[in-house]
């Protein structure tokens, strides 16, 4: 009986023995992989940009090279004007003569808002209370076609400068408030297209050369409103 119950314990070990061992065996075996490899493409190199071209300036329509004030006519709301001996108006002490409204006078300078006057009575008056302009003008005109307005105060010359084009053909237009009155015409070899301001308006001709081309206007002592058209064809 001892015998037995021996061989029974025996016999269990050696069972249980061999199922341990039988599960160490079905155990899964867990391999390691080696990690991925990361390739790392080089940043595409930019190609140098060629600098943008600078567009060309553009040419100013109008351009006022010289304008002298030499004569002005007294507009005064609080009429008569003063003259005074100093450009400065705080004091009545300097005050020198008077002038009344629609007198022309001769300017010899300008300073601060001040008008310098030669004369019977010379001094200064205030230039914001008279009628003045550009007596001697030169202004450029960048391009055609163009309406030019202005006026002269007194005597004067408005000179004005057209760069144009041998071929071209223009027609110029001039009007005023005294009348017809036309700007001589004078080509770059200083041939003269329009010789007299008596010239029917409107004139178009064709221009014979490439070059600055001049229009002129003249004055007499009261002056005038006058207006100037360019216009190509």
């Amino acid at each position: 009986m001892l015998l037995d119950t021996f061989w029974l314990r025996l016999s269990g070990s050696a069972a249980l023995i061999a199922l341990i061992a039988g599960c160490s065996s079905q155990v899964p075996t867990v391999s390691t992989s080696p990690a991925p490899t990361v390739s790392v493409s080089p940043s595409p190199i930019a190609a140098p940009q060629s600098p943008q071209a600078t567009p060309p300036a553009q040419k100013e329509p109008r351009t006022v090279e010289k304008c002298v004030i030499r004569m002005a006519k007294v507009n005064d709301p609080e009429s008569p004007l003063n003259i005074r001996s100093t450009p400065d108006a705080s004091s009545k002490d300097n005050i020198v003569g008077q002038l009344k409204n629609g007198s022309f006078v001769d300017v010899q300078d300008q300073q601060n808002g001040w008008l310098k006057i030669s004369g019977a009575t010379p001094g200064w008056i205030a230039q914001s209370r008279t009628e003045h302009g550009c007596n001697e003008k030169v202004e450029r005109i960048g391009q055609v076609p163009i309406e030019i307005r202005d006026r002269f105060i007194g005597t004067g010359s408005h000179s004005y400068r057209f760069n144009l084009t041998k071929g071209q053909r223009i027609t110029v237009t001039s009007s005023s408030d005294r009348g017809s009155i036309f700007p001589v015409i004078i080509a770059p070899n200083g041939q003269r297209l329009v010789a007299s301001p008596d010239q029917p308006s409107p004139w178009t001709g064709e221009l014979t050369e490439t070059g600055e081309y001049t229009f002129e206007y003249e004055s007499n002592f009261k002056g005038y409103e006058y207006t100037l058209s360019v216009e190509p064809r």
